[in-house]
């Protein structure tokens, strides 16, 4: 009896190395194909579902991608323009988070303590393998023509933010068609993109507090 139990010990063993090989080998394939990406811009749509009033909100917008390389540092910036139902922009850069609405005569900057939060965000655009330093990665349910996972906080900083998260990329592009994160309030977030538009040229402080500062 001891035996047979320590054959399906080793058996188990062996089929998770396999699926931890295989979820490898498609983070890898997926970061192949936008690691060499300048700059995309796509719609997105968010869905929220609140667990304490249990309503659904919904919001518009257009995310913008840009990947800098100066003097041999590359740092990556998001910028999500909300256009529904009200309009505001929150950036994400290496250094923190920008907030401006229009009413603000300037954004509201807030430094990042580390670049733990920058790591994660950009590990599910551009770097999907680096989703390990944070997630314990596991397929889910698959689509066609999409590369789905399970991610359940692993790093110290996913831990104090999300509860579990889900994301579909998409084989063609490697880039996210759909993001859900959970976080530990219950508050559930689900992000939709799509009319990817690639490499597009954007204004060299398009990032940046100062071309919100101008742009008043």
């Amino acid at each position: 009896m001891k035996k047979i139990f320590f054959l399906l010990f080793l058996a188990a063993l062996s089929l998770q190395a396999e699926s931890t090989n295989e979820v490898d080998i498609a983070l890898s394939k997926l970061g192949g194909k936008v690691k060499d990406l300048a700059s995309f811009t796509a719609d997105f749509r968010q869905l929220d579902k609140d667990p304490l009033f249990m309503d659904e909100s919904e919001h518009k917008g257009k995310l913008s991608f840009l990947r800098s390389v100066k003097g041999g540092v590359t740092n990556c910036f998001l910028r999500f323009d909300y256009a529904e139902p009200e309009k505001s922009v929150t950036v994400l850069a290496p250094g923190g988070v920008l907030i401006y609405t229009e009413d603000m005569t300037e954004p509201q900057v807030s430094p990042s303590r580390d670049s733990n939060r920058a790591d994660m965000v950009f590990s599910t655009f551009v770097s999907p393998s680096t989703l390990k330093r944070h997630y314990d990665v596991a397929f889910n349910k698959p689509e066609s023509g999409k590369i789905s996972f399970k991610l359940t906080p692993k790093s110290a900083f996913a831990k104090e933010f999300f509860s579990e998260a889900e994301v579909d990329f998409s084989e063609k592009t490697g880039l996210p068609e759909r993001l859900r994160q959970v976080k530990l309030n219950g508050s559930d977030i689900t992000l939709f993109f799509s009319s990817v538009a690639f490499n597009v040229s954007l204004p060299t402080n398009y990032f940046d507090a100062s071309y919100f500062k101008k742009a008043k």
